[in-house]
């Protein structure tokens, strides 16, 4: 998985927050794209609290806030993926490059194309007496290209010695539920107009990012989801611009991201045919 770009991300998304006024988009710095709010297509619309969908990957254990010691057993639930196949990891986020510990490719338990539960366990090392933050990711990747699809992850401690906590995992709703644009659409016209409903950490501000068939960002934009208040859940809008060489399959991405280390909290992708 590739490691985000996290200063100049975490900037980005900071000058849109800091400028905020209640819910109504923000400037950002000429160098980044401005997130326009769109209203929604009666053709496509967007989930609400009530009717958003399962989390698509659901981590039942650990759940955030955990601090674990030398090992960790993950179950969840997951939609199909191809070949069933997940990738479990236990990554350290104190580090820039966010170093895996431990990873393992595990199989969802259900027939294909149905979904079903899933579990791993994972040894990882940490010196004794050490305590670092950590992240439990579990993610499905596309046989197209090998891209990230869907992404969850849970913020823990991870530790050399001393007592194991494992808490209860959260909402079994998705966290990032996109309504637009419908798998397989074609965009066109050197803008997506991207909207669904989710969970922002920071803010109340999601990345989204279009990319090309390589997995090079051709486009990009903050956006402000207009919950009822700072840490609700709302319906999100915006329209983004992207410059394309050449036309051919994409994928539209919409991140959540860490303010305190900069990696993808959770993340929904679309796959896309750019013209």
């Amino acid at each position: 998985m590739k490691p985000l770009p996290r200063l100049s991300t975490i900037l980005a998304l900071a000058a849109l927050a800091c400028g905020q006024a209640g819910a109504q988009a923000t400037t950002v710095p000429s160098s980044a794209p401005i997130a326009s709010e769109t209203p929604t297509s009666a053709a496509s619309p967007v989930p609400t609290e009530a009717s958003r969908p399962p989390e698509a990957v659901w981590i039942n254990t650990p759940g955030n806030g955990s601090r674990l010691v030398g090992s960790v057993h993950i179950e969840g639930e997951a939609d199909p993926t191809f070949e069933q196949a997940l990738v479990v990891q236990v990554v350290r986020l104190d580090d820039e490059s966010f170093t895996v510990l431990a990873q393992q490719t595990v199989t969802i338990g259900a027939e294909a194309g149905q979904r079903g539960p899933f579990t791993a366990d994972l040894d990882f090392i940490v010196d004794p007496g050490a305590e670092r933050p950590g992240a439990i990711n579990v993610y499905a990747t596309s046989p197209r290209d090998g891209g990230v699809t869907h992404l969850a992850s849970v913020q823990v401690t991870l530790a050399g010695s001393g007592a194991e906590i494992v808490r209860d995992g959260e909402s079994h709703e998705e966290r990032i539920a996109v309504s637009a644009p419908a798998a397989g659409a074609t965009l066109s016209g050197g803008s997506a107009h991207v909207q669904g409903f989710g969970w922002a950490s920071f803010e109340q501000t999601l990345l989204v990012e279009i990319v090309d068939v390589t997995g090079v960002v051709i486009g990009s934009a903050p956006v402000i989801v207009q919950g009822p208040d700072v840490g609700w859940p709302g319906p999100f809008a915006v329209d983004v611009p992207y410059s394309l060489s050449a036309a051919g399959p994409g994928r539209v991405i919409v991140r959540d991201i860490s303010p305190a280390f900069g990696q993808t909290l959770h993340e929904t992708t679309v796959d896309v045919d750019l013209s």
